[in-house]
């Protein structure tokens, strides 16, 4: 190269090197810092814009969350970065959410919100009084390709404490125990699905997310060559193709769709929208957890005008029993006989659902394995158990009736198998076996739920994320699982994950999400020392009010008596007492508590209150003011206690009747894996 030209060359570069770094420079030295405080003031979020935008939270002035880097990769360029703050406002909110169905009737919706607007996109901040939450807004039209998305958990240390839903890949079914561990752990993980807890400086901050549309799950990694935790995606399936059972190359698929190749981006949508919020919700006691409607209040509102017919509340189960049924005169199994009496059973008891479980399309005999998992066998119009005969038989004893069908099914052909479903009049699906949180995943689950509002059915998803915000969004999804619950109790290997202390945490962690299908109920109450778990007839860890407590603090709409009918008739005060507890709330409180150890929380529907509480192995007494839940008066009391003998053996009881005032302090003394269940019925009602 001649002198003169590659002086000139040289001359160019650097002008354009030092033009750079200049705005690089000026980018970040006129960065700017953006506060909005919680309305009481105590909770502020910042967001710094510049090279790198970044967002900050405090609470009680202690720093929870700082300079954590945010940002979406797109291929319309990277929001976040480089990036000036060209016009901001804040605004204040305050309102409340009317609930079809819920932990209470209506949500207090009250907030302030900062919005920034940069050149192609917008990042709006909205501060609770006990959570922080920020989402981005692209404003770029057309059709977006989302990379990545960045959120750096920066300040988080190796050393410091989390309770994380630790699963090992992509695809999960999301039924893990949550896991007490430090944030290093996390690096022998392959993620934690949401909500992720970590403690600072005595608070402790459950991150979530809501608004999941149209997007992958947000969950949190920290990979071996990263500086800190960090959000991960599953990347947007190129194609799906069959599980297998078994070994590598068996023949047999398990119906699930899997990932068999992927794109090289988290998400293809719409240039034009806001994508979901990240939350972040502040806990001063663990019990802070156990009633918070954070998620709810940042879903998407319903998208269904019309909720009038929306069907839940309690409903007897057959699956988790192998169908097996005591005294009766026909052979037990998966058919008709057994299907009419489960619902005469209902009918009987005030009991407004059945739900049917897998195996009605082929029957369950050993010659109907290889037609199982076959969408055409849904299909037919030809069920091994006439389901359009015992619809018509529930009818006419004022029954809703749910059938169980496979997620695949409802890829292949959702209208045909909808309409079909809707012609036998069932009132709704329990869809099972998804298992992943891409976004072909979290769009397959919105199109059903809105293919199913259009014919008004109500949907039950098993196999699945939690999908927190979806119940405000579409209330027909009733219910969804996302849970390590009691039918692990049937399996030997995972029902060791089922421990009071698991039970104890849910209410915590896992229902901070919303509906939580944990399918409660089991009457084989057991020690740690005397359980075993079996197939046919399952049995549980802990005492007998323990589960009974489970029917107040687990809250699903569509709220399942797993046992025999047989079992639960042997006891009739308990069968009533079930039955007949609500499983949507009018008013929640949480009273005390501590994850993993104990919990108690009181729920009122009308002007009937209900306390369930909870205990680990260490067993617990709880003194309980009253007159910082009920309104005054006198209550007639029905209490279900765990029993002198339940440390040895946990199906001893004892139900006590008795006279209780607003103003007493009720002691209750919870053993090993105990609890208690508590209706508190005004006096003044029987006056009426």
């Amino acid at each position: 190269m001649p002198a003169t030209i590659k002086n000139s060359f040289m001359k160019k570069f650097q002008s354009i090197f030092i033009g750079v770094l200049f705005a690089v420079a000026s980018t970040q030295a006129f960065a700017e810092t953006f506060e909005v405080k919680s309305p009481d003031g105590k909770i502020s979020a910042f967001v710094e814009d510049g090279s790198q935008v970044k967002f900050s939270i405090k609470a009680d002035g202690k720093t929870l969350l700082e300079n954590c880097a945010i940002g979406m990769d797109t291929d319309k360029g990277f929001f976040g970065r480089n990036a000036r703050v060209v016009a901001h406002q804040t605004e204040s909110h305050k309102g409340e959410i009317k609930t079809v169905y819920g932990i209470r009737k209506s949500v207090k919706d009250e907030y302030n919100q900062l919005s920034l607007d940069f050149k192609d996109f917008k990042i709006l901040v909205r501060v609770y009084n006990e959570a922080a939450a920020y989402r981005f807004v692209s404003k770029v039209g057309g059709e977006l390709v989302v990379n990545d998305e960045l959120l750096e958990l920066s300040s988080l240390k190796d050393s410091d404490k989390t309770v994380a839903h630790v699963v090992q890949a992509v695809k999960t079914s999301f039924e893990r125990p949550w896991t007490r561990q430090s944030v290093a752990d996390l690096k022998k993980s392959h993620s934690a699905s949401l909500p992720f807890f970590f403690e600072k400086d005595g608070l402790k901050v459950a991150v979530v997310e809501s608004a999941w549309l149209d997007y992958p799950g947000l969950r949190i990694a920290y990979p071996k060559d990263a500086k800190s935790p960090r959000a991960i995606f599953s990347k947007t399936p190129k194609k799906l193709g069959f599980g297998y059972r078994g070994s590598v190359g068996g023949s047999e698929y398990d119906g699930l769709y899997i990932v068999k190749e992927n794109e090289n981006y988290i998400a293809k949508t719409s240039g034009h929208r806001a994508f979901p919020w990240r939350g972040f919700i502040v806990a001063r006691n663990d019990i802070d957890f156990a009633d918070n409607d954070t998620v709810y209040k940042l879903g998407e509102p319903s998208k269904i005008e019309d909720t009038s017919w929306i069907v839940y509340g309690s409903t007897v189960w057959d699956w988790w029993v192998d169908w097996n049924i005591e005294n009766v005169d026909f052979p037990v199994g998966f058919n008709l006989e057994t299907c009419k009496y489960y619902v005469d059973f209902a009918a009987a008891h005030n009991i407004p659902i059945v739900t049917l479980d897998a195996g009605w399309h082929v029957g369950r005999s050993p010659d109907a394995k290889s037609r199982y998992n076959a969408t055409e066998e849904f299909l037919n119009g030809k069920p091994a158990v006439d389901i359009p005969a015992v619809v018509k038989y529930a009818e006419s004893k004022g029954v809703k009736v749910i059938i169980w069908v496979y997620s695949k099914v409802m890829y292949d052909q959702p209208e045909r198998a909808l309409d079909l479903f809707k012609s036998w009049g069932v009132a709704g699906l329990k869809i099972d076996f998804t298992d992943r949180d891409d976004q072909w995943a979290i769009n397959h689950f919105e199109n059903i739920n809105r293919l199913a509002a259009e014919r008004k059915m109500v949907i039950d998803w098993h196999g699945c994320p939690s999908m927190p915000g979806m119940s405000r969004t579409y209330p027909n999804a009733i219910n969804f699982e996302g849970v390590c619950g009691a039918e692990f109790n049937k399996f030997k290997m995972s029902s060791r994950f089922l421990t009071p202390s698991h039970n104890v945490d849910l209410v915590f962690t896992r229902m901070l999400n919303g509906p939580m299908d944990y399918t409660p109920g089991g009457m084989r109450n057991r020690t740690n020392s005397t359980y075993n778990a079996s197939r046919e007839l399952p049995e549980v860890r802990g005492t007998r009010a323990h589960m009974m407590a489970q029917y107040i603090l687990y809250y699903a709409p569509l709220q399942m008596l797993s046992d025999m009918p047989t079992e639960y008739l042997k006891h009739p005060e308990i069968l009533k007492f079930l039955a007949e507890t609500p499983t949507s709330w009018d008013e929640t409180k949480a009273v005390e508590g501590k994850m993993g150890e104990y919990v108690v929380v009181a729920r009122r529907k009308g002007d009937v209150w209900y306390l369930g509480g909870m205990c680990d192995w260490g067993g617990k007494t709880v003194d309980i003011d009253l007159s910082k839940i009920l309104p005054k008066g006198t209550y007639d009391a029905e209490l279900f206690i765990d029993g002198v003998n339940s440390d040895k053996i946990a199906t001893d009881y004892k139900r006590v009747v008795r006279k209780l005032k607003s103003t007493d302090i009720l002691q209750v003394k919870m053993k090993k894996g105990g609890g208690f269940a508590l209706r508190l019925v005004p006096e003044s009602l029987f006056g009426l």
